[in-house]
This record gives C-alpha cells, sequence and structure tokens, in this order.
C-alpha cells in the first residue's frame, strides 16, 4: 500500500511485526523461549557450560501444586 506524499509515492515501510522480528532474531540473548527457560531453570554456570540446568524449586513446586489442583478438580467434577 503506497501513500501519496507531495504528489509522489512513497516506498512501502516494513511494518513494526518485521521490525520486532529482524530485532529479536538478531538479539539470541533475549526473546520469549529465553524468558520461559529463565523462569523454570536456575540460571547457567559460566564455568561448567556443559553441565545441565536444574530446575527451580519454585517453578516445581507450582507445576505439582497446578497439577493436583487440575486432579482434584477433574475427579470431584467427573464423580458428581
Amino acid at each position: 500500500m503506497a501513500r501519496l506524499r507531495y504528489g509522489k509515492i512513497a516506498k512501502p515501510q516494513a511494518g513494526s511485526c518485521d521490525l520486532f522480528v529482524r530485532y529479536f532474531k538478531s538479539r539470541p540473548d533475549i526473546g520469549f523461549r529465553k524468558l520461559l527457560l529463565d523462569i523454570a531453570f536456575e540460571p547457567r554456570n559460566p564455568f561448567k557450560p556443559w553441565e545441565p540446568r536444574k530446575l527451580k524449586k519454585g517453578f516445581v513446586a507450582v507445576v505439582l501444586f497446578l497439577l493436583i489442583a487440575c486432579a482434584w478438580l477433574g475427579y470431584f467434577s467427573l464423580a458428581g
């Protein structure tokens, strides 16, 4: 969609979505995937990068609580 500007046809500009995609692809240290991994796992040890990251205890507790709550709700919903 070209717009008229002072009698000339302007070049179509890149959409904001394209700009965001290019920005996040150029920065692998940020992003939604990185955010989710940082929420679930402990920080990586920079001196031992080959070791796998451990799960955070709080994250495990929240996931277990949600699973128990879903099982409890499902049991009493289907039983009644």
